[in-house]
């Protein structure tokens, strides 16, 4: 026996005990592997059924499944839902109302600070910033004479 055909061995022993309960145990597994552009719905429709869904659309998901039908959902569908998990664990399930400025470092509500488009809030409530611009305005101000001089 080759190495490749000992790991496939191994993960066999391995399976879940949910599997046994699947319905797709007992069905042609071609259906559930179907050719690309192929239809999905005969494995679909078993799935519906199937009392160990969850556990076997969550195994699909844990273990980056690219092919077949799991849990009733097809690759596409299934990255969807992974897509969706992980924008759910960027953001906090409890949205921030207030912030703390780094210019003033008073906490303010979030009304108080710029919104950037793809870095989230500003770190300078919208009177600091302000405070800033107007400072850096005054210097190029300033420079300016200076720089026609020379």
């Amino acid at each position: 026996m080759n190495e490749g055909n000992d790991r496939r061995h191994a993960r066999a022993r391995q399976r879940p005990p949910w599997q046994d309960q699947a319905l797709c145990a007992e069905t042609d597994p071609d259906a559930f592997f179907p050719e690309k552009g192929g239809s999905t719905s005969d494995a679909k429709k078993v799935c519906q059924n199937c009392p160990v869904r969850a556990e076997c659309l969550e195994y699909a998901l844990e273990h980056d499944e690219r092919f077949g039908i799991w849990g009733g959902l097809s690759e596409p569908e299934r990255r969807k839902i992974r897509r969706q998990r992980r924008r759910e664990d960027r953001v906090p399930a409890v949205a921030a109302t207030e912030k703390t400025c780094t210019g003033c470092e008073i906490t303010k509500p979030l009304s108080e600070f710029h919104l950037r488009s793809r870095s989230g809030y500003e770190h300078r409530c919208k009177a600091c910033r302000a405070a800033a611009d107007r400072e850096r305005w005054q210097r190029r101000k300033l420079r300016k004479p200076l720089e026609r001089a020379a």
